[in-house]
């Protein structure tokens, strides 16, 4: 009896860590959280279509999610899986979003290059409808193959400059951002929006 217990908590240990390697994030626009997974369930919250949720585990049609420390669920019939891990032979490639992010903002393109070990510099630059493009950059922290953006803004900084400078140039974001990867096509999910390095 004991080594089947020990043998099934082994395989839920498994099963978790794979969890704890993924997101989810919606499908389109925004979708709500539940504090149980059901539709009749009382309403936790809404993700919206740039959040990106670690995934704790499958729950037969709806994934249990981490929103701020709690234990919520969302539908899997509005929302969809991405690894929170980006493979390294992503890094320095070209992107091209699958759609657009706005009304204004109609085609985006993505870089990501290391700066050091422990960051990443994330350039995003988008075509706008009657504007100048804008181009945005984030600084990211990289550990275990996960990155997530800390610092962003509009000033020009280069993968080479100082950490410490690029921090202070860009400034600190008010809320962290998660970069996902699908391998479809290799896709990344970055705050909203869809890139791919094939069209």
């Amino acid at each position: 009896m004991k080594r089947i217990t020990l043998a099934t908590a082994l395989f839920a240990a498994a099963l978790c860590g794979n969890a704890q390697s993924l997101y989810v994030t919606p499908m389109k626009g925004n979708v709500n959280l539940r504090t149980a997974p059901s539709t009749a369930a009382a309403k936790a919250g809404t993700m919206t279509r740039s959040d990106m949720l670690p995934l704790v585990e499958e729950v037969e049609g709806w994934y249990k999610v981490d929103h701020n420390g709690q234990t919520v669920y969302v539908s899997q019939s509005v929302s969809t899986t991405c690894s929170a891990e980006i493979p390294e032979e992503m890094y320095g490639k070209d992107f091209t979003s699958n759609g657009p992010l706005d009304e204004i903002r109609f085609q985006g393109f993505l870089t990501i290059k290391p700066v050091d070990k422990d960051h990443a510099l994330i350039t995003v630059d988008w075509m706008r409808i009657n504007l100048p493009a804008e181009t945005l950059y984030f600084l990211a922290d990289v550990k275990d193959g996960k990155i997530v953006a800390t610092h962003g803004g509009a000033s020009y900084v280069e993968a080479d400059s100082p950490v410490a400078t690029m921090k202070e140039e860009l400034g600190e974001l008010e809320k962290p951002i998660p970069v996902g990867f699908g391998e479809f096509n290799n896709t990344i999910y970055f705050d909203g929006a869809e890139y791919s390095e094939y069209e």
